[in-house]
């Protein structure tokens, strides 16, 4: 009996240890499988693991972008400088995904503090290092592109109040693809702006944007030159206060022959003057009509000052990405630009005043904003390209485009357009296409009954469910 008894033991604790070997047999099965599994994960880009479900899509980067950093064939060190542990979650994401999109590229974690020295190689004043800036380098040729190049901070006016509001835009695929750019090509435009009749200096933040897009600037005055510079992109004319000299004129105008490209801003120009840059226009098709445009159409223009025109933006590479977005062009105490007679260029207009717009023929000596009968009535249009062969003139009747207080009033797109045009005539389509994109936008927003149900699934719901489909297990094994 006891034989038989030790027997049954035996054979049950046979069962056990079997069952426990299985049982270890498929731990290590199910442990080695979620290894591969995550070693497989692991293995994939960013753009796969992690979806970009913003509502902005901050981290997916545009056709154009993809494009260019597609191209790079020699090595990129993207090196994000922060605190250990304290890097911007967003902007690694990003740097992330640049990396996954060509083996040249590399992000790198810097923690300044712990590598004192890392900085020294590089040329950069202390007011640029901000923390989660990233420093982009390529065999030494670098740049920084600072945090707040990152996140961008508009400031809008409200023209009834006069009260500024602010928004955050999230720019870090515009900035880290033009520094890609510009650390891996040599041949960058060359913007020379012409001076010698009093033009207008361009702000600091125009001469930032210009570097920010991969552009040098350069003065030139053509008095002692015989022909435009070779290396010349495109010659830059902002809103002078006296004529070209005919030797200008003619230097200019043979530039543009051979295929030159002129941006001019001018201020108004009365009957009679600047007959030496109206010849240069002239010969592109364009010319300036006398008379100070005024809007009829509240709608068109600043409230209470109806010679600050908020024209209507046509369709053109230039002017597609403002449009599209939404935006205003400001343009201040404008003439209308129109097509010669015997124009023989290729010309399209970009800015356009409603048709309720009227002219006073006094110009600036104007003495009353009212409509008088002899006021002529109509849409006026006041930016246009023109291209002849190969030159290229793209002109806005606006010296005031670039005034940094104008361009606050419509969120920065007189300085977009500016912007967009030299990219266009430099021929740069990336840095027109890729926008900035906001950070404004409402976040997920649930009720306190949703709420309520999504936690009672997630605490108590998923795991009531686990535990049931353990006691079945088990209660199926003892009946074995």
């Amino acid at each position: 009996m006891t034989s038989e008894k030790t027997m049954k033991m035996r054979g049950l604790m046979g069962k056990r240890a079997r069952a426990g070997s299985y049982s270890a047999f498929a731990c290590a099965i199910v442990i080695a499988l979620c290894v591969l599994v995550n070693g497989f994960f692991a293995s994939l880009p960013s753009s796969v693991t992690q979806l970009d479900l913003t509502s902005q899509s901050l981290y997916s980067l545009s056709d154009q972008t993809k494009r260019i950093v597609r191209s790079v064939d020699n090595d990129v060190n993207l090196y994000i400088l922060a605190t250990t542990g304290y890097e911007d979650a967003s902007i690694m994401r990003l740097l992330e995904r640049y990396a996954d999109l060509n083996d040249h590229i590399k992000v790198t974690p810097v923690d300044p503090a712990v590598k004192p020295t890392f900085l020294d190689a590089y040329d950069l004043s202390v007011s640029q290092l901000y923390e989660n800036s990233v420093l982009v380098d390529a065999n030494g040729r670098y740049r920084l592109v600072s945090y707040p190049d990152i996140y961008v901070t508009d400031y809008q006016m409200d023209y009834y109040s006069y009260n500024y509001t602010t928004t955050t835009s999230f720019d870090g695929e515009n900035a880290l693809t033009n520094a890609i750019h510009y650390v891996t090509n040599e041949n960058l435009p060359k913007i020379y702006a012409l001076s010698g009749h009093g033009e207008s200096e361009l702000s600091e933040s125009a001469r930032e944007m210009l570097s920010l897009d991969n552009m040098t600037l350069e003065k030139i005055s053509l008095f002692s030159y015989e022909a435009i510079p070779e290396d010349a992109s495109v010659i830059l004319i902002n809103a002078p206060t006296s004529d070209l000299s005919d030797a200008e004129a003619e230097l200019m105008t043979a530039w543009l022959a051979e295929g030159g490209k002129i941006l001019l801003l001018t201020n108004y120009i009365d009957e009679g003057e600047m007959t030496n840059l109206l010849s240069v226009t002239e010969y592109m098709g364009l010319t300036a009509k006398t008379g100070l445009i005024i809007e009829g159409d509240s709608n068109r223009h600043l409230a209470r000052y109806p010679h600050y025109l908020l024209p209507e933006i046509e369709n053109h590479e230039i002017t597609d990405a403002l449009k599209d977005g939404g935006y205003y062009i400001l343009s201040a105490m404008s003439q209308p630009i129109e097509e010669t007679e015997d124009n023989e260029a290729n010309v399209t207009f970009l800015l356009t005043t409603s048709e309720s717009a009227y002219l006073k023929a006094a110009g600036m000596n104007t003495q009353t904003t009212q409509k008088e009968d002899s006021d002529e009535t109509g849409a006026f249009n006041v930016a246009a390209t023109s291209q002849m062969g190969e030159g290229q003139l793209v002109w806005f009747s606006n010296g005031a485009l670039l005034d940094e207080n104008v361009d606050m009033l419509v969120s920065g797109a007189n300085s977009n357009v500016f912007m967009n045009a030299l990219n266009w005539m430099c021929e740069q389509p990336e840095s027109i296409s890729i926008r900035a994109k906001s950070m404004d936008a409402e976040g997920l927003v649930l009720t306190s009954s949703e709420s309520s149900i999504l936690s009672m699934l997630l605490i108590g719901g998923i795991p009531a469910l686990l535990i049931g489909v353990g006691i079945c297990v088990v209660i199926r094994r003892k009946r074995r």
